[in-house]
């Protein structure tokens, strides 16, 4: 039996606003085993490890990326990513946290 693992869903992206509850609960019924969702900022992150304790089959990543890091306070933000990823046994993956320098930003 063919099993798929998601290893880099967004599911807090507003496109799965209208049916993402839906969408989450079918992914097994639709051969996806694993998912680990990944947070790009302490919102996102927050996200995911909510989906994660809501889907069995659901993990997450918590992290801020490099192009979501204006705004970020280090003192305040740091600690509560870590807090974060101390939160629940779901979370698996310090991330998305990845250097994307095909992001040219002029």
């Amino acid at each position: 039996m063919l099993m798929l693992f998601d290893t880099h869903a967004h599911y807090d992206d507003d496109q799965f606003d209208t049916d993402r509850e839906t969408l989450l609960a079918s992914l097994p019924e639709h051969g996806v085993g694993l998912v680990l969702n990944p947070g790009c900022d302490l919102e996102s992150s927050r996200k995911a490890v909510a989906y994660a304790e809501t889907y069995p089959d659901v993990y997450a990543a918590v992290g801020i990326d490099p192009e979501n890091i204006e705004g970020i306070e280090l003192e305040r933000d740091l600690p509560a990513l870590e807090a974060l990823a101390k939160s629940s046994h779901k979370v698996r993956a310090i991330g998305e946290i990845g250097l994307d320098y095909y992001w040219v930003k002029e």
